[in-house]
């Protein structure tokens, strides 16, 4: 991800010269190292090359708890209570 980036505008505007061979003055161009590149750039990457299913560390979303039937309900909300105390975050689905 990371790039080098040639800066022509930057230069200009802080008037920026240096006196070359020929003993006039010349304008530089700047180069910026970016180690990362941009932080869009590096999530677009990251986003098309997990396809959408980031690690666990990295989801919003890490654990979706769905019940089969309004009977399983009180089970799950202990379930993300314990998952939640752990650091988690749990989002549930629950049957009314």
């Amino acid at each position: 991800m990371g790039t080098i980036q040639a800066d022509f505008n930057l230069p200009e505007r802080f008037d920026l010269t240096y006196v070359g061979e020929d003993n006039t003055t010349h304008r530089p161009v700047m180069l910026h190292r970016a180690v990362l590149g941009s932080v869009e750039r590096f999530f677009g990457v990251l986003i098309e090359h997990v396809g959408g299913s980031f690690p666990t560390w990295l989801a919003p979303e890490q654990v979706h708890l769905v019940t089969v039937a309004p009977d399983f309900n009180d089970y799950a909300e202990q379930a993300a209570a314990e998952l939640r105390k752990h650091g988690f975050r749990v989002t549930m689905d629950l049957l009314p």
